[in-house]
């Protein structure tokens, strides 16, 4: 019946939780030591004795996960639990499976006595050896049954759900398995920080997208979306791996108060790379390169380029007076156009690397900087064969027309459930079994965004 596998199951994994706090202390559970043990059969405490110590057992206090190579660990990847419960039987037989709590040798097969009793044991004994605090509630939440039933919310039902915790531990040992700074947490509460979650398959096609600008032509992809899907956080993510493979990243944001502002994006997002280079003392050599490379591309049109590039002036050693401002507004804005992209090959040729150019809210974008970012994507815009660009743009869906600049789209939706419940729990630093719960009301009041 259901209720005798489950109770079979519980014997398991209290019998596994035994297991795991004499490894992790040494010693067997005091609440174990019965009268009854002087029958002479072997315990698991003399069975523990020729083991080699544990790595929190020299005084550090914490576990090296380097050398710890415990039960049911192989490789960095946990053991499937079916194989070792399989073991487990072997050894002990399937109508004894609390055998180990009688003290009794493996193979010796018995039938179940009235007296074999679940005891209550506490984990302090552990937090007080140094194991870690999530590691003592893994082993309290196997040992929380009494007569074969589960006594807590928190308590295993399955032995695929250690499994699970045990590989969250070795896989993110900072968020699932080491002691949280409590007093830290108190001043300065959650941080959500800027990971991101259940978006590998967009990020992928980004950055699959931007390796095809590097070795080739021009690229372009717009990640479109609701406000609050995470758009900008997707391509922050994007452009780490742009910055980590050695390529430029150019960042700008558009404001819907500066919508009648021409070029104030781009303009942003040039000026900030440019005043990076100012500041930055070992790029000096670069720095003269780039100004170099100006006056050859450019010469004095650069002029023109400082009047939106402020910063542009200090590397090229001009004095903003010199630049006469008296021009047709239309003719201005088209020679700034071509200037742009000019510039555009003069940083990659300078530091002999792809330019990736992000803009967001893409729906306050003026005309005046969608003409040049299709100039600069257009086959005749860049005209060194060595110049790569990439282009990622982000806007809030139906508000820009299809097609305004040419490019692969990414439609981002809400967060699933699940992946919610993933977010949670590795910001509460809990396993996902806990907190699933509490996801599931923040999933259905927030539909996941």
């Amino acid at each position: 019946s259901h209720n005798s596998g489950q109770a079979r199951i519980n014997g398991i994994l209290y019998s596994l939780g035994i297991v795991f706090y004499e490894l992790f202390s040494g010693v067997r559970p005091t609440e174990l030591e019965r009268p009854d043990e002087s029958r002479g059969q072997t315990g698991t405490k003399e069975l523990l004795e020729s083991l080699d110590p544990l790595p929190f057992d020299h005084g550090g206090g914490t576990i090296d996960l380097e050398t710890f190579t415990g039960v049911g660990i192989n490789g960095g990847e946990l053991l499937e639990f079916n194989d070792l419960q399989d073991e487990y039987e072997e050894i002990w037989g399937n109508n004894n499976i609390d055998g180990f709590l009688q003290g009794q040798n493996p193979r010796k097969k018995e039938s179940r006595s009235n007296d074999n009793i679940m005891y209550s044991v506490s984990v302090e004994p552990l937090k007080a050896r140094g194991v870690p605090g999530p590691l003592c509630e893994l082993v309290a939440n196997m040992l929380d049954i009494a007569d074969g039933r589960l006594m807590g919310e928190d308590s295993y039902r399955d032995i695929s759900d250690v499994r699970d915790d045990l590989q969250l531990m070795l896989d993110k040992p900072s968020i699932y398995l080491y002691d949280q700074d409590m007093g830290s947490l108190s001043t300065t509460g959650l941080q959500f920080g800027d990971t991101l979650f259940g978006r590998e398959a967009e990020l992928s096609t980004i950055i699959d997208a931007y390796r095809r600008s590097a070795l080739g032509e021009s690229e372009s992809v717009t990640i479109s979306g609701a406000s609050g899907t995470g758009k900008s956080l997707l391509a922050v993510e994007a452009g780490k791996y742009v910055i980590s493979s050695g390529g430029i990243l150019l960042s700008g944001k558009f404001d819907q108060l500066q919508q009648g502002k021409p070029f104030s994006a781009l303009a942003s997002a040039f000026n900030e790379f440019c005043d990076f280079l100012v500041r930055n003392r070992e790029l000096v050599s670069v720095k003269q390169k780039l100004a170099q490379q100006v006056d050859c591309v450019i010469g004095r049109d650069a002029y023109y380029l400082t009047k939106i590039i402020p910063n542009l002036a200090n590397i090229l050693g001009l004095e903003m007076s010199c630049i006469d401002h008296d021009e047709d507004h239309v003719n201005a804005q088209k020679r700034l156009q071509w200037l742009l992209c000019q510039f555009v090959q003069v940083i990659s040729n300078s530091f002999a690397a792809p330019v990736t150019l992000f803009l967001d809210d893409l729906q306050w974008a003026d005309s005046a900087s969608i003409a040049a970012v299709n100039q600069l994507l257009l086959a005749g815009g860049l005209t060194s064969q060595d110049t790569h660009f990439f282009f990622l743009g982000c806007y809030r869906e139906g508000e820009i027309d299809d097609g305004v600049i040419p490019s692969a789209n990414i439609k981002v939706g809400c967060m699933g459930e699940e992946t919610l419940n993933t977010m949670v729990s590795e910001t509460l630093c809990l396993s996902p079994r806990l907190t699933r719960a509490l996801s599931s009301i923040i999933y259905h009041k927030t539909k996941g965004n």
